[in-house]
């Protein structure tokens, strides 16, 4: 018993021991290798930096706003007899689009009518026994007065009627209607709603510190989240004549042409202001640029004393981006080889290799 458990304990001990051979020789070779030489290049992706013409831009948000529009309503009140549109419906200048009813007016007209004839007689035979000298001109004022507040009363009249009837006071697309026959309108009561989408305005504010650089005649760049990147332009056509005191912005107005109709007012514009000037600048993808609150950075291609391909770390500062472009106002000079892809594997002269589909792309 004694010998087959020391048997059993010295091939247990050589099989810990081979064990421990091989591994303490994997351990000497891996230091070799590290000795020996540098970790193997990084793949990465490059694209070359060049100059091109950037023009200023402003970036702000505003609202497209018609030309004209208003809720129609009424100037007196009454009960809607007719109603002469239908929703949606687009209309002239001047068509009657509601009738209140004016039966009282109507009667009132005859009357007044009525006595603006005998007043015009009897002012015309006061006319000529005046002339005649056989009435005293108080009797020929008092006839004068009296013509003169009849015809006033058929005037005021003929007013009252009309404002009974409520038209379009501009070319437009009525809205959804908000009233019914028979209904008794308040003076006041908003009927349907009119805009003149034909044309619109698109209002939005810049930071005054854009004061000098804004002025009429601008172009100006938007989207819509209706047509996603579809791209609107217009022209600035006034700048407020004063800051906002409170948010230290100045408002500006541009105008655009909407003959298509595919925008409506009231919508949320993502817009650009193009300045006149432009310059040149160097740009880059944002994938290159290695973000930090220490200070931005990105890797360009260099050679080292044995020829090998290396990535050096350059502090840089950022401008204005655009989509995937961002300006570099500082650290290149504009005929580098800028890495675009792995930056996050990369350090600091770490050896480098290109990737074979890049290489091949930019050899086409």
């Amino acid at each position: 018993m004694f010998k087959r458990t020391a048997i059993f304990i010295s091939l247990l001990l050589l099989v810990l021991a081979g064990l421990g051979f091989i591994k303490y020789q994997q351990i000497q070779q891996g230091m070799a290798m590290m000795a020996a030489g540098a970790p193997p290049p990084t793949t990465i992706e490059v694209i070359d930096t060049k100059h091109v013409q950037w023009q200023p831009r402003i970036s702000a948000v505003g609202t497209l706003t018609a030309r004209e529009g208003i809720d129609v309503s009424n100037e007196v009140e009454g009960i809607i007899e007719k109603i002469y549109f239908t929703s949606g419906q687009k209309v002239k200048v001047g068509v009657k689009i509601v009738a209140l009813n004016d039966d009282v007016e109507q009667a009132d007209l005859v009357s007044f009518k009525a006595q603006e004839d005998l007043a015009r007689s009897l002012f015309k035979r006061t006319e000529g026994m005046w002339k005649k000298k056989t009435i005293s001109e108080t009797e020929f004022d008092n006839a004068r007065s009296n013509l003169k507040v009849a015809q006033a009363n058929v005037i005021q009249t003929k007013a009252r009627i009309a404002k009974k009837s409520i038209r379009a006071p501009f070319t437009g697309v009525l809205g959804i209607k908000q009233i019914s026959i028979g209904q008794y309108l308040p003076p006041g009561t908003m009927l349907v709603n009119l805009q003149d989408y034909s044309s619109l305005y698109i209002d939005f504010a810049v930071a005054e510190k854009y004061f000098p650089d804004v002025k009429k005649g601008l172009e100006v760049q938007f989207h819509v989240s209706a047509y996603g990147d579809q791209l609107f332009t217009g022209k600035v056509i006034a700048v407020d004549a004063r800051v906002n005191e409170a948010t230290r912005n100045i408002s500006v107005r541009a105008y655009l042409k909407n003959e298509e109709g595919l925008l409506r007012p009231g919508m949320y514009a993502g817009i650009d202001l193009m300045l006149d000037e432009s310059a040149e600048v160097i740009v880059v993808p944002a994938t290159a640029i290695a973000y930090s609150s220490f200070g931005n950075a990105l890797f360009i291609i260099k050679k080292n004393d044995e020829g090998a391909l290396i990535a050096q770390r350059v502090q840089i500062t950022t401008g204005e981006q655009r989509g995937d472009q961002v300006v570099i106002l500082t650290g290149l000079k504009g005929d580098e080889q800028v890495v675009q892809a792995g930056v996050s594997k990369l350090r600091n002269n770490a050896p480098v290799t290109i990737s074979e589909q890049v290489r091949l792309k930019g050899s086409e």
